[in-house]
């Protein structure tokens, strides 16, 4: 099985690197492969393989992601944001990898009207096996058109791969919540971030400054998580 991530520019550093390696480590019973795709691997884990990205392409945040289609692979792939906390054994999610697709997280805690070009899925976290080449091949033949089109890969992948998506009850959202019935909602100015007993919990920043609307990610979000990758 191989374990990605991507870590491009300076939104994370080489510590998000080499905590999901350790949280991966803790929480799962079949040998791995923990890879990144990056452009600066200065003191990463000496255990982590390195893919260098190829800077020349000039792509932005993000869509570095795609990067990780470009090659076939007959290997179960698992890719994890840099801002997910692991809590418990993830070994089950290689049980849903399918033939040649990918799947994403289909956010239940998305309950808010979704305006024209928006949906309700997220790819911090992605299961994979196969060749998913076209995904990068579509992208890369114009990805200027692509970047300009969509805010990120989740539109891109949702609106023309026809993307899988894993069942409740896995993943919850640190910010946004967990599912229909408890979730944050717009007619709040504020609401406390959600805690859950789930295996995998996703950073879509942590708080809300309502005012500016912006979401703020700083090392406040992480106080009530560092359990789960000091060793």
């Amino acid at each position: 099985m191989i374990i990605s991530c991507v870590k491009w520019g300076d939104k994370f550093s080489h510590e998000h690197v080499n905590r999901l390696y350790t949280m991966v480590s803790k929480n799962i019973d079949i040998p791995f492969t923990f890879v990144c795709y990056t452009e600066d691997s200065s003191k990463l884990h000496k255990s982590i393989k390195v893919k260098p990205l190829d800077v020349s392409l000039g792509l932005e945040n993000w869509w570095w992601k795609l990067c990780m289609f470009a090659e076939p692979s007959n290997d179960i792939n698992l890719f994890f944001d840099l801002d997910v906390v692991i809590k418990k054994d993830i070994t089950f999610l290689s049980e849903y990898a399918e033939q040649d697709q990918v799947r994403m997280i289909e956010a239940h805690w998305k309950t808010y009207k979704l305006k024209d070009g928006d949906m309700n899925y997220n790819s911090s976290m992605l299961v994979w096996t196969g060749d998913l080449t076209h995904i990068w091949n579509k992208f890369i033949k114009d990805p200027e058109y692509w970047m300009m089109k969509y805010k990120g890969i989740d539109s891109y992948l949702y609106f023309h791969h026809n993307p899988l998506v894993f069942p409740k009850g896995i993943v919850y959202s640190r910010l946004f919540g967990i599912d229909e019935t408890n979730c944050w909602s717009y007619d709040q100015p504020s609401k406390p971030y959600f805690d859950a007993d789930l295996p995998v919990c996703i950073f879509n920043g942590w708080r809300r400054d309502t005012l500016n609307n912006k979401y703020l990610l700083d090392n406040d979000g992480y106080l009530d998580y560092a359990i789960h990758w000091n060793k």
